[in-house]
């Protein structure tokens, strides 16, 4: 009977810790290889972009059920990573540097409808049908870059996604825009009557001289881009000076100077990336004739 007590006792012991480790470990993985695999699967972001090294998410998940690294994946960034890690109970490498979101864009005016693009898309971002234009459905696109190379003629580029647009203030026009509609428009007198009725604490007097001389860099350093045409300015200038027209001037002045300088910088990342492509064009058909020289002996058969 004592013989029986110990070893009851003794399976005891050892089967608790067992049963323990057992429903862990039930708890933390899928039943199965198959099960781990969709579970890894749904966590990636199914851009299909193969940065990874791999041809798509599901190889790449397979790829990380069997001990792969889990911070491959460029789109799901840090955020995949620690899904991964916590999944995996495995470290989650070193964090993701990630820039902003990017999408692909034709130029519609040089493509030939090849159809390259479209069959190099693996998300089917690009629409157009052969020796017609095509374009990119924004929405859909991932930015994977693999619609860029089979281009032959280059008139595909990734752009940032533009943020969404940030709350404004509102601007209302108060009426009347003058304190004396009728009354003609006198020389300013300096009088800084319109500098304590301004809400936002500018300086409507010197805004005026900077745009009235079209000094728009200065007018932008006093903040002009700050004034919410609330109109209060105008109503207490005893000169009857139309403030905000000159205002209202000098911010379309700046938004056009931002604008041009915006396409100015889009053009030279646009030339800098063709000439970056060229290159790899020019070393990728070297390599290629060298490897034929090889082939060949050294020897060109078309002169013997």
């Amino acid at each position: 009977m004592l013989a029986a007590l110990h070893i009851v006792a003794v399976l005891t012991v050892i089967g608790v810790p067992l049963a323990g480790m057992l429903a862990w470990a039930r708890r933390r993985l899928p039943s199965d290889q198959s099960g781990l695999v969709d579970a890894i699967d749904a966590l990636l972001p199914q851009t299909q972009c193969a940065q990874c090294g791999y041809p798509g998410c599901r190889p790449y998940a397979q790829a990380v059920a069997e001990g792969a690294a889990i911070d491959l994946c460029p789109p799901g960034g840090s955020t995949v990573q620690s899904a991964l890690s916590r999944l995996l109970d495995r470290p989650a490498g070193a964090p993701q540097q990630s820039g902003p979101p990017r999408v692909a864009r034709i130029d519609e005016q040089r493509c030939i409808g090849c159809y390259l693009c479209v069959k190099a898309c693996p998300v089917d971002a690009i629409v157009g049908a052969p020796q017609l234009m095509h374009t990119v459905l924004a929405d859909e696109c991932t930015g994977c870059e693999l619609c860029l190379a089979p281009c032959p003629v280059d008139c595909i580029e990734l752009i940032d996604v533009p943020p969404p647009p940030a709350a404004r203030p509102l601007r209302i026009v108060a009426r009347p825009r003058n304190r004396e509609p009728a009354a003609p428009e006198q020389p300013c007198i300096r009088c800084g009557a319109c500098v304590p009725v301004c809400p936002e604490q500018l300086t409507p007097q010197e805004l005026y001289w900077y745009c009235r001389d079209q000094a728009w860099d200065a007018a932008a350093a006093r903040g002009l881009a700050s004034c919410i045409e609330c109109g209060l300015c105008n109503q207490a200038c005893p000169s009857n000076i139309d403030l905000l027209r000159h205002f209202a001037l000098g911010r379309e002045a700046l938004r056009a100077a931002d604008s041009a300088a915006a396409r100015a910088a889009d053009a030279r990342t646009r030339y800098e990336e063709h000439q970056a492509r060229e290159q790899q064009r020019a070393r990728a058909r070297a390599e290629r004739r060298a490897a034929r020289l090889r082939a060949d002996g050294g020897e060109r058969p078309w002169q013997r």
